[in-house]
This record gives structure tokens, sequence and C-alpha cells, in this order.
């Protein structure tokens, strides 16, 4: 198992998924490294390092389309992940990159259209705002 340590934002706030298939969900979840904290039979909590609280809900009705929004993991080094990702074969939507941002990262959907992005901040990039 990989380990990953959350590096910005220190702290997060929770993100709440909505999905048609709950079980499809959780499996896409928990293959890319987040760790179940409980379930019911259609809500699921999942977390990354312990830090980053993903709420998965299943709704029949939900959309499965790509939607607005993204969860992005900062990670120290993304290289692991990545060659993890790639290993798996793991379906992209953003291979990885540089990005004028300042990060380094990729990204992919899950069952339910939500962007997980996964990123290190490159040594250019601005400093962490404090909290």
């Amino acid at each position: 198992m990989l380990a990953w340590r959350l590096i910005w934002p220190r702290r997060s706030e929770p993100c709440l998924q909505r999905g048609p298939d709950l079980e499809a969900l959780l499996q896409f979840y928990l293959e890319r490294g987040f760790t179940l904290q409980r379930r019911s039979e259609s809500f699921a909590v999942v977390a990354w390092a312990n830090a980053h609280l993903l709420f998965l809900a299943e709704n029949p009705d939900a959309a499965r389309a790509p939607r607005w929004a993204a969860l992005r993991i900062m990670v120290d080094d993304i290289h692991p992940l990545w060659r993890r990702a790639l290993q798996r074969q793991w379906p992209m939507q953003h291979p990885l990159a540089d990005r004028g941002y300042g990060l380094l990262d990729f990204s992919m959907r899950d069952p339910a259209g939500f962007t997980l992005r996964f990123a290190q901040a490159l040594p250019s990039a601005p400093p962490e705002p404090s909290q």
C-alpha cells in the first residue's frame, strides 16, 4: 500500500459525491488509495490520508455526466502514484504534466463523472497560504 501525506491545503472541507452506483464509486476510490471510514446501505465515507473526507451517496437519479467540480489531492511526490496509475491502467482525463498554475498533476473521472485530480506543487509555485 502506498502512503501519502496531504500537504495542501492543511485543512480540508468534506466533499459530497452522489452517483447512481455506490459500489462502483467505492471500488474506484478504494483502488486509488482512499480508506473506508464508515458505510451504510446507500452511503459511505472515505478518506485520503485521514484528512480529506469524501462522502459518497447512492442516488439512482444522479447523473453520470462530467461535472464542473473536482477534488484535488496534494501529495509530496506524485511520481509513485502516477506509476501506480499507469501499472493499473487507470483511464485518465488528463495525463501527468506541469501546469501553468504551479502544479504537476493528472486527473481522472470517477464512474459518476466527478473529477479526481492528484497534484504536487512545483518548486516555483507560490508559498502555501497560512491558515
